[in-house]
């Protein structure tokens, strides 16, 4: 019998979360966002990592879907695997390991990022992602940095 997220504790949805995440599930993401999940993915800085047109904060989970859907129409996710999983009570935090591709320039990327989740009655109810975005803009901007 299949577990709805509500039943589950916080490392059961982080693992749920992040077997989700990299496999491409984006149905059982959703199901594990809390309606008023607050996404933060990165900061901009205009003129350093403002070439990533998804990141921001997002406040709702269609505000955090569709900022998915802009990555996914800039990048092609080739390999993605979580590294480490780390819980302690309400917060899980993994580190996640990923090679991209950038659509428009075909430059491959890798990253490691570190995704830290607060979970409250079995959903994500805040999502904040950090990662030196250093590859990601090179790719982007066709190889060239600066």
């Amino acid at each position: 019998m299949t577990q709805t997220p509500v039943d589950l504790g916080t490392r059961a949805v982080a693992s749920a979360w992040f077997d989700a995440l990299t496999t491409g599930d984006v149905a059982t993401v959703s199901s594990l966002m809390a309606e008023d999940i607050e996404f933060i993915n990165y900061t901009p800085v205009p003129g350093y990592n403002d070439d990533m047109p998804w990141i921001g904060t997002y406040r709702g989970r269609e505000a955090a879907l569709a900022s998915f859907g802009v990555f996914l129409g800039v990048c092609e996710v080739r390999a993605e695997c979580v590294a480490q999983l780390l819980v302690d009570g309400e917060h899980a935090m993994g580190v996640v390991r990923e090679r991209s591709v950038v659509k428009a320039t075909g430059l491959e990327f890798e990253i490691e990022f570190i995704q830290w989740l607060t979970v409250r009655d079995g959903r994500i109810v805040r999502w904040k992602s950090y990662t030196d975005p250093s590859t990601i803009i090179r790719a982007i901007r066709g190889g060239e940095v600066g």
